[in-house]
Formats: structure tokens, sequence, C-alpha cells
């Protein structure tokens, strides 16, 4: 019931590092099964990227003085609107909660995982810092919610390190609250809602069982969340995550748990091939969108060696056309060994 298509281009080049002997480069065109969104998949041989070394980058951040640590959080960080949230700042399990300066919408959230400088992945994962940032934003979102009934769309999202977009070195969740949905939302819930006019099925939970039936890009379920590698990749190593839940609202505990143990098993990935950095978003629908799913996407980020170049280019900026050197199959392929499956 889904079509995953693609199509695949070549060309012939003489290759300087074989005594310019004829190469094949090939591209793999594929379209996203929901938004019809196309990226491109370039087919080359692997490279491991040497660990970034976050000395510099360290001790320039706390020379400039972090407004998210501890000592300068006071000083150096907004305050929130008491009529709607009731106190200056929301403090929940070691999270702090302020306004972000960046105004990306109506509300505009930051929560501050840990009083600690710098963490690494493995930290992470260790002290449970995403999912303890989820649940003090959503008791924000929460308090939004109750206070101002216009605002329908809901996501929490991260910037982590400064090859993923992070200007600020110090862990950190992003919480965005509007009336309008970004445009990448407002394309998945709209091809949602035709997918379940035409089939009378749901695409999530069709994409679910396909993907399982096919295992090429099905990764494996932790409790009720289900991972996969996207078809049409938004980046190098994107990892998608589908609840069976509509809304934020309604996924419990056990559930964010169960997210936070699948996120584990991909930092460890992750790590095992030296990238440091990745954005995430968690989508979410509202009560009333039967035909959506809350859903995430995790894509890695790394600097490109010799001199540490960004990994998106024009192709993503200016085309809206992402583009990954690596195949979501290998990406599947090699996170099912996390999963024991």
């Amino acid at each position: 019931m889904i079509r995953f298509k693609k199509i695949v281009e070549s060309s012939t080049y003489l290759d300087p590092f074989s005594e310019f002997s004829p190469r094949e480069g090939i591209v793999e065109i594929r379209w996203d099964p929901l938004t019809y969104l196309t990226s491109r998949v370039v087919r080359i041989a692997p490279r491991k990227a040497p660990r970034f070394d976050y000395k510099e980058a360290i001790s320039v951040s706390l020379a400039a003085k972090c407004p998210f640590c501890p000592e300068n959080v006071e000083k150096m960080t907004a305050r929130l609107p008491r009529d709607v949230f009731g106190s200056d700042r929301l403090e929940k399990d070691g999270v702090t909660i302020i306004p972000n300066l960046l105004t990306f919408d109506k509300y505009a959230l930051v929560a501050i995982l840990t009083p600690e400088h710098f963490v690494e992945l493995s930290t992470l994962v260790e002290k449970q810092l995403i999912v303890k940032g989820i649940h003090a934003l959503l008791d924000a979102f929460g308090m939004i919610r109750t206070h101002d009934r216009g605002v329908r769309y809901y996501s929490i999202n991260c910037n982590f390190m400064p090859m993923a977009g992070s200007s600020i070195l110090h862990s950190h969740l992003q919480g965005v609250v509007g009336k309008y949905p970004t445009n990448y939302l407002r394309l998945m819930l709209q091809g949602s809602k035709n997918f379940f006019r035409s089939k009378e099925r749901l695409f999530w939970e069709t994409l679910i069982e396909e993907e399982r039936e096919t295992r090429e890009r099905f990764i494996g379920t932790v409790g009720r969340t289900h991972w996969y590698a996207p078809f049409a990749p938004r980046g190098n190593v994107d990892v998608g995550c589908i609840f069976e839940e509509r809304s934020l609202f309604t996924i419990d505990d056990r559930e964010w748990e169960n997210f936070g143990s699948g996120l584990a098993r991909v930092f460890s990935y992750l790590d095992q091939d030296h990238v440091s950095g990745f954005n995430l978003t968690i989508f979410s629908g509202s009560d009333q969108d039967k035909a959506f799913r809350v859903n995430a996407r995790l894509v890695a980020r790394r600097f490109l060696p010799p001199v540490n170049a960004a990994d998106s280019n024009y192709f993503d900026k200016l085309h809206m056309e992402p583009t990954s050197l690596v195949s979501p199959e290998n990406v599947a392929a090699e996170l099912r060994t996390l999963w024991g499956t």
C-alpha cells in the first residue's frame, strides 16, 4: 500500500585514486512515501571520521561565560511570564526551563538538561538527560495549553553540539509551540490525512507493518515505540521512531522510558562511528488529528575532515534536497545488531 519510489542515475569519471581508471558514480533519487519530498543517497565508500576534539570549544565557551551554567543562569537568562507559568523559571528533576531568546514561535522554551557545562553522548544515556528534559518540557507545555487554547502545534527539538548548529555547548532541548505548523509537519499532517482518506488505513501503522515485513529498513521495537531508517533520509544517518499516540500529551511515562532506551542504542551506534552531534525533533499532532502519530527523527551531524566542513550544503539549504552518503538500509542493518534482531 506504500510505494517506495526511487530512480538510479550514474556517470563515469576517471578516478585519480586508481590510476585514472574508469569508475561509475551513482546516486539514488528517492521519494518520501508520505510527503513526496525527494532526497539523494550518494553511493560512496564509507569513511570513519576521527573523533572531534572538544578541548578548544570547551575552553572558548567557558571563557565567554556560558549562560546555562548554574552561576550564570540568574543573571544571563530570560525569565518566564508568571501569568502563564506561575514562576520565573521551572525546575524538575535537575532540568531548568527558561524562555528562548530566539523567538521561533509564539512560545519558545529552552530546557537546560544538567548543571554540567559539557557532557558527551554517553552521559546523556547514563543520566537519562533527554527523557528528563522531555518530561520538564511537557509540564511547561501543559501550562501553555491551559492558558492558551489557540495554539495547536508542539515540538521538542535538540541541536546537540556545534556541528549540529548549537551556539551553546551546554546541553539543552528546545520546545516550540504555536498556531501554525512548520513546513515539514504540515506536509506530514496533510499526507497522513490523504492516505487515510484514500486507503482507509493509518499511514504510520501501515509503514511499520511494511517495513517490518521487508526488514530492509526496520530496526526494532521497544515497548510501543517503533524504530526504522526512513526510506528518503534527511541527512547522513537518519533514524526515525513512531509512537502509537496522536499527541505528546497522551504518551505515558513508560513509553518515554522506552523511547529513551531506543535512543540510548542509537547514541551507542553514533559513538561507535565517532559521531558526537545530532539534530532531533519529536513531532506532535493534536488530539483531533486521527490520521497522525507522534514521531521522532534524529539525524547525525559531523564536521567533515580535513578542514571541519559542515555536512550540510547547497543541496539542503537552497534546493531543499537533503543528501546522504549512507544508505538507510545499511544504517538499519548496523543498528539491528544493537537491538539483537
